[in-house]
């Protein structure tokens, strides 16, 4: 009697176990990720977090959001709303004799949904209103019209940037 038992005690510990390992290989196989390949090059159009203005200094971190998921495929590898940053590389303030002032900001990298950094390329510079010709001008006629100075160089927020991909990288996406 105890072999007449056993039998089905056995059968029913060997289904479970291989219903539970099959469905754990399923969840598993399922929650592997994929690696696609984002290429050098690729656009990230970015926007500005704040203004950037001539009055600013050197080696200032400046924040921006990425517009628009940045795909390949149909796999999203840099989710739109993730913070990018770069730098404030040249300024120049507004000078007498009509000098307008400048503004260069280096774009750097971006995380992608994996987590990875991945660097990036462009730049955007902006000048102010220069003023020589009309300084000279009018200083000619007004001595004291010579300490009239250039425009301010600013980029205001929510300006928009193109940036590119600086390398290939291969991204984890689900």
């Amino acid at each position: 009697m105890r072999s007449f038992l056993n039998k089905p005690l056995i059968l029913f510990v060997t289904l479970s176990t291989f219903l539970m390992l099959t469905g754990l290989t399923n969840q598993v196989l399922a929650q592997q990720k994929e690696k696609v390949k984002l290429t050098s090059g690729t656009v990230v159009v970015l926007s500005l977090e704040k203004a950037v203005n001539s009055d600013m200094t050197e080696g200032t971190s400046v924040d921006l959001r990425v517009v628009r998921d940045v795909t390949v495929g149909d796999k999203v590898v840099i989710k739109s709303g993730t913070l990018a940053n770069g730098i404030i590389t040249d300024v120049s303030s507004t000078g007498a004799v009509g000098k307008a002032g400048k503004v260069s900001i280096k774009l750097r990298s971006v995380k992608a949904v994996d987590g990875q950094e991945v660097f990036l390329k462009g730049s955007v510079d902006k000048q102010g209103d220069d003023k020589v010709v009309l300084t000279v001008i009018l200083g000619l006629l007004c001595l004291p019209l010579l300490l009239l100075h250039g425009g301010d160089a600013s980029i205001p927020a929510g300006t928009e940037l193109r940036a590119y991909t600086e390398q290939d990288i291969m991204i984890e996406v689900q």
